[in-house]
């Protein structure tokens, strides 16, 4: 079975043991849930523009200096989410509540300890958060998840060392 893969980003704002995470409201089929600010890459759209986009639309949070950290694929029984994943070295502003999500800085052991948590929250597990921390890294992380959220499997495809490259809007 072939199945549909949609591009996407994930953008982490972390502040010291603090992560901005948004939390979905009804009517989403995900309430109550939390994420990692992101979405889809749009046409003619860049992922650096979409991580941008995508944290103003669910924070109202402006960041800047983004990092391409990776490649994270998140892999349902029917679907295939591959995410570009950046990490924002500045942002500017007070994370909102707004009509289809909160959001809000949460201690990151807390959220991880939370069991309505997207799989992609797995980065900031104390495994896998060096990836994301480390300025010169390159990941490609394949985590496996059933329809219910629970994670079946994460495997490490491929870590290496990058010459930085810092991203400016």
């Amino acid at each position: 079975m072939n199945k549909p893969i949609r591009k996407a980003v994930r953008c982490f704002i972390i502040d010291n043991n603090k992560v901005l995470a948004i939390k979905y409201k009804e009517p989403n089929k995900k309430a109550g849930w939390y994420d990692i600010p992101g979405g889809k890459i749009e046409k003619n759209e860049q992922p650096i523009q979409t991580a941008i986009r995508e944290v103003f639309e669910e924070t109202t949070l402006n960041v800047d200096k983004l990092e391409r950290k990776g490649n994270l694929i998140v892999e349902y029984p029917d679907r295939v989410f591959d995410f570009e994943v950046f990490i924002a070295k500045k942002f500017d502003g007070t994370p909102a509540d707004l009509q289809e999500n909160s959001s809000e800085w949460i201690d990151i052991e807390e959220l991880l300890s939370n069991n309505k948590i997207l799989s992609n929250i797995q980065l900031l597990n104390e495994k896998y958060i060096g990836y994301l921390k480390d300025d010169n890294s390159d990941f490609k992380i394949h985590i496996y998840v059933d329809n219910n959220e629970n994670i079946e499997n994460i495997k490490v495809d491929n870590y290496s060392f990058k010459k930085s490259k810092k991203i400016n809007r």
